[in-house]
């Protein structure tokens, strides 16, 4: 049974809107640009783990959580986890093109491409050991003790690799489920808890990923940004507010709700408190009242009254208006 499913990534669609309203000319848009591949590398990777158990199905209890974001002495998310009465199973992909060597002295793999270019990555048993100790954590704070399994998912069966350590298990998508119906023949681990109620209180401690804002984490300025509403049609900051929404001065393009993306790109990029003032300086809207009537429609929250108004988003926020 799937808890949780697997969600879409805020993180590559802030970081998308970061590209847009960042100078080319700027530093860390080189940065950004990576962060963003990698990214998009991850998800895909994700959705192809998620793909696996919409199709299958197992014939013995069992649990399922994608992108299970949880606390215990750390934060730590978790690509996949099964939960069976043999244990706990902690999967992540690792979306990583190339010939892949394990470089053991490092605790490091590197991938070298058909160009010749070499780059390296932490090693996967590192991440899986790491989650591994954190949901031992996690377990203990809720009084209870069931073994954890872990394992690497390769996206690609024509994945080469140089050489392989004997302290991480590798799957290929079509492995995972004969490796896990192979864990459930083996003998059944009493727990103080029923496994319903163990996955009860995983699905209510997730607490979802929150990456925003981002310019504080590369440094930017928001003086540094495009202000403005974006035309989807040509790219062009700055459309003007029209009787029937917004209009696009670059290539007349007409959208009536193209300020909702601005204004969630000041959330994922700038924060989520503002006035109705720094929000119409972000639009480059002039009109107090249309500012007010839009922000009302969006049903974002505030806090105040009259000049003192702030509004307040959250990621849930994000997510509603995404």
């Amino acid at each position: 049974m799937i808890i949780k499913e697997k969600t879409s990534s805020l993180k590559a669609v802030g970081l998308e809107a970061l590209l847009r309203r960042l100078p080319k000319s700027h530093p860390r848009y080189p940065d950004i640009e990576n962060e963003l591949r990698i990214t998009r590398a991850g998800d895909n990777g994700e959705r192809i783990l998620a793909d696996v158990f919409d199709k299958y199905q197992f014939p013995f209890e069992h649990y399922i959580f994608h992108d299970l974001n949880l606390q215990s002495t750390g934060k730590f998310q978790i690509d996949t986890l099964f939960l069976c009465q043999q244990g706990a199973v902690i999967l992540e992909m690792k979306n990583i093109a190339g010939q892949i060597n394990f470089r053991e002295e490092y605790n490091q793999l590197t991938r070298t491409l058909e160009n010749g270019q070499v780059d390296a990555f932490e090693c996967p048993s590192v991440q899986l050991e790491r989650n591994k100790m954190l949901l031992e954590d996690w377990f203990h704070a809720h009084q209870f003790s069931i073994p954890i399994h872990q394992a690497a998912v390769f996206p690609r069966p024509q994945q080469q690799f140089v050489n392989h350590r004997e302290d991480l298990t590798i799957l290929f998508p079509f492995e995972i489920p004969t490796f896990l119906r192979r864990l459930n023949s083996f003998h059944s681990v009493p727990n103080s808890l029923p496994l319903e109620e163990i996955a009860k209180m995983l699905y209510s401690a997730h607490r979802d990923y929150d990456p925003f804002p981002l310019i504080s984490k590369y440094g930017i300025q928001p003086s540094e940004l495009f202000t403005g509403v974006c035309c989807v049609q040509c790219g062009f900051h700055g459309m003007k507010s029209i009787y029937n929404g917004w209009g696009c001065q670059q290539c007349g393009h007409v959208d009536e709700k193209a300020h909702i993306q601005a204004i969630l790109d000041y959330f994922m990029l700038i924060g989520y408190r503002f006035t109705n003032k720094e929000f119409r300086q972000f639009l480059r809207l002039e009109c107090r009242q249309k500012a007010k009537r839009l922000l009302m429609q969006m049903e974002i929250p505030s806090e105040g009254e009259n000049k003192g108004r702030c509004y307040v988003a959250d990621i849930k926020t994000i997510r509603k208006l995404h």
